[in-house]
């Protein structure tokens, strides 16, 4: 089942990021870092007697669907290289490792030295992260690029607040509402839709202030319980209905961004905090290298999935300013809401909100 689960992690991945430019401090020869102290136990002798430090992560994606295929090639093979062989990325796909939740567990009990989430998952571990999935707090990718350019390094801080280093915000793009009985755009059809949540208390909150009764489901039965007709609509990335072929069950998709979706990955600031400083810098700057083409790329994938599901034969359902409008009213009352609940200060919704509102000034007057 939980290799089924594809789309909603297509789009995670884990590179080893840091919110500033740093200059790059040369590394030495690879013989030096042979006996790191406090590494040994990631150490590794290879058949040629060469060695490397193997970093374990684990994620629920497929090896080679979506995101995991482009880990493999725009990320493994670039931090090997630029840390000179000296740190390898060995990830356990396709939840052998567990979900989300499992994964963090065995963060913390040190089975693992990182992972691959959704983003759920990056709320499990940062609670603050749920500032960045309100709904319909972004209406476009030129104003998330521009509020994580402006956010970085107070992020990443967020993270080391509650033990991690902040691998990447990778995404997995604005996601649809796919329904099989009703088309749904108005609080009416949220009414009398099934909806299924399985993103936290915020989809939760979320859907039920748009006036459904969310069904809770957990990862690995969210597809089987759309082909059961144990639910029939649910929250979505494009990528995750292609993957697992909901297309052929799904009749409708709405396109409305009614919320963006942060995904990335994360390591223990105890595995980060033992790499020379020389070893993170390099890392660092191969991830900063590719990552907004990484996230482009799942944006296109994305786009892909939509135009196929269309050409299939699934019916778009078209909204009016007025409607769009009205599904905005209810929900504007959960992001002051969340920041009370302590997800996340209300002094940095403040600043999203000021950013949102300065670029969206500029490109007005343009």
């Amino acid at each position: 089942m939980k290799s089924r689960f594809v789309g909603f992690l297509c789009i995670m991945f884990v590179v080893l990021f840091v919110g500033s430019s740093l200059a790059a401090l040369p590394l030495k020869d690879k013989s030096a870092y042979a006996n790191l102290p406090r590494l040994q136990h990631l150490k590794k002798t290879l058949p040629n007697g060469d060695f490397t430090y193997v970093v374990k992560m684990g994620t629920l994606a497929p090896e080679g669907v979506g995101w995991a295929a482009l880990i493999k090639e725009m990320v493994n093979d670039g931090i090997y290289k630029a840390t000179k062989g000296v740190i390898t990325l060995d990830w356990y796909y396709g939840g052998t490792m567990g979900d989300d939740q499992d994964i963090l567990a065995k963060l913390r009990n040190e089975q693992l030295q990182g992972g691959g989430f959704s983003g759920q998952g990056m709320v499990m571990a940062c609670p603050e992260m749920a500032l960045l999935e309100l709904p319909f707090l972004f209406e476009n990718y030129d104003e998330v690029e521009y509020v994580y350019s402006k956010l970085r390094p107070r992020i990443s801080q967020w993270f080391e607040k509650h033990g991690y280093h902040l691998v990447l915000l990778a995404e997995q793009d604005f996601d649809q509402i796919y329904s099989t009985k009703f088309p749904v755009k108005t609080p009416d059809d949220f009414k009398k839709s099934r909806f299924l949540t399985w993103y936290g208390p915020l989809e939760e909150r979320t859907l039920k202030a748009l006036g459904s009764s969310p069904v809770p489901i957990r990862v690995p039965e969210v597809a089987a319980s759309i082909r059961t007709g144990v639910c029939d609509a649910l929250v979505s990335p494009g990528i995750w209905a292609v993957g697992t072929q909901m297309y052929t069950v799904m009749k409708y998709i709405n396109p409305v961004h009614i919320r963006y979706s942060p995904s990335g990955g994360i390591v223990t600031l105890k595995t980060w905090n033992i790499l020379p400083e020389e070893l993170k810098q390099a890392i660092d700057n191969h991830v900063m290298s590719v990552e907004k083409e990484f996230r482009q790329k799942v944006r296109a994938s994305n786009e892909k999935c939509l135009k196929a599901m269309y050409k299939y034969g699934m019916k778009e359902v078209k909204m009016t300013p007025a409607e769009i409008a009205e599904l905005k009213k209810r929900v504007m009352p959960i992001w002051d809401e969340f920041a009370q609940k302590g997800y996340y200060s209300k002094d940095d919704l403040a600043e999203v909100k000021r950013l949102l509102a300065e670029f969206r000034s500029k490109k007005s007057n343009k």
